[in-house]
């Protein structure tokens, strides 16, 4: 589990510097979808067992503890994701513990982590963030399932998001609490599935560059989701589907920095396909309509935001040592910017997992996301493109080397950047 920038994988990497370079750097986890009637054949690069170089765990009863320890060291080009770069090295020490069960049925899952970041010259960015967490699955029977995930941490904004200001002294930082739970039911080839989540955000003040103070308590807010899903396995290998989604957001002043009332409530209405091709293609691609609408109780309201919703995870095994994944979405995301009442995020990612040799694996990545800030002429975009290599000693101990480069480009004079960022790490794991 990693809830920073480095170490991580290429793709955990694109995901921070790609589709969270326009969004708060949440640490939200990432869960692997598993589809019917899948057999090994069907198992990315990444995720085949490798009994000879996994970690095996310290059994305890009926749950079994690993404990990691990652360990990088890391020169960034342009630490603040400035147009005037400043470089610096950096070391970034992630121990984390999961104790999982082990039983035939039902699952229980405790974990927690943090990563703690060391700067050579700007001592200012010297934070720790930290997650503790629990996720579950109750298997009510073969045809019912629910399961929940909560977790609480403290975390810190990447310099990439757009909510941050020239003359912060640091990074901003902030409290999330988060819960979810889904249920399932298919008895037959129809099933029904239920599901919601909640999230809390406490945004800390923020010192800024020659004194004073940077209020964030008008971030302060909670969001709610609900979604219905009706699906039809109409045949092997493919399953329809349709989806309603609901969110509020709510914030905890009435009024932000500028005067605008950021409180929301939208909708999705999506169909889509859960599908494996053979054994060659796996995944879920849906389109359909979202709308999301702001408080009325000013002069003047904040435009809603409407149009086509889409999404796609699609992963091929194009031969036992290639793995390419395909991602794409639009995420709405909430900011604090004069007169803009959303970032319009529309993200599109590629990456690829070769298996060199048994024990090499080599990942690249290209990503590209347009930000387009609702209510304004803003429009940034995020090009991204890394390699990285990971070289599995053995169980006990791993190494590797990841690079990525990104760059924002926008049509606002000032707010461009481009940024180079190497790391060399060792993964310690039982």
């Amino acid at each position: 589990m990693h809830i920073g920038r480095f170490p991580a994988t290429l793709l955990t990497a694109a995901l921070f510097a790609g589709v969270c370079a326009v969004m708060p750097a949440r640490a939200d986890g990432v869960v692997t979808p598993t589809y019917i009637g899948m057999t090994p054949e069907d198992v990315g690069v990444l995720d085949r067992p490798r009994p000879e170089y996994d970690s095996k765990g310290i059994p305890l009863g009926g749950f079994r503890l690993f404990p990691t320890l990652d360990l990088a060291a890391s020169y960034d080009d342009n630490v603040f994701r400035l147009d005037t770069p400043q470089s610096d090295y950096y070391f970034t020490i992630s121990p984390t513990l999961r104790l999982q069960s082990q039983w035939g049925r039902h699952s229980l899952e405790l974990y927690c982590g943090s990563n703690t970041y060391e700067y050579s010259k700007f001592s200012g960015e010297n934070l720790t963030d930290w997650k503790v967490g629990a996720d579950g699955r109750l298997d009510i029977s073969r045809a019912a399932m629910f399961s929940a995930n909560v977790y609480y941490g403290e975390f810190h904004e990447l310099w990439s998001a757009p909510n941050n200001l020239l003359y912060q002294a640091s990074a901003n930082r902030y409290y999330q609490t988060h819960a979810d739970v889904e249920t399932g039911y298919q008895p037959n080839r129809l099933g029904i599935g239920f599901g919601g989540s909640y999230d809390h955000y406490a945004w800390l003040n923020t010192p800024q560059i020659g004194g004073g103070t940077l209020y964030n308590t008008d971030r302060n807010m909670d969001e709610y989701q609900v979604y219905a899903k009706l699906f039809y396995d109409f045949s092997p290998g493919y399953s329809g589907f349709v989806r309603l989604t609901y969110d509020e957001r709510q914030f905890q002043l009435m009024f932000d920095r500028s005067g605008w009332d950021r409180s929301s409530q939208g909708y999705r209405v999506d169909a889509g396909l859960d599908l494996q091709i053979t054994h060659l293609l796996a995944g879920e691609v849906f389109a359909g309509y979202l709308d999301q609408r702001f408080a009325q109780n000013v002069p003047l309201p904040l435009p809603e935001v409407s149009g086509l919703d889409y999404g796609a995870q699609l992963d091929w095994y194009a031969t036992p040592l290639l793995t390419l994944h395909l991602t794409g979405s639009r995420q709405l995301e909430d900011v604090v910017i004069d007169g803009a009442s959303m970032a319009d995020n529309r993200t599109i990612a590629l990456s690829a997992d070769y298996e060199l040799r048994r024990n090499i694996i080599v990942e690249g990545l290209v990503s590209y996301t347009d930000s387009r800030f609702v209510g304004t002429i803003r429009d940034d975009t995020y090009p991204g493109v890394g390699i990285g290599v990971k070289y599995l000693i053995n169980r006990y101990l791993s190494a590797g080397i990841n690079y990525f480069y990104s760059e924002r480009s926008t049509n606002i004079p000032g707010l461009q950047y481009n940024d180079n960022t190497i790391s060399i790490d060792l993964t310690l794991h039982v």
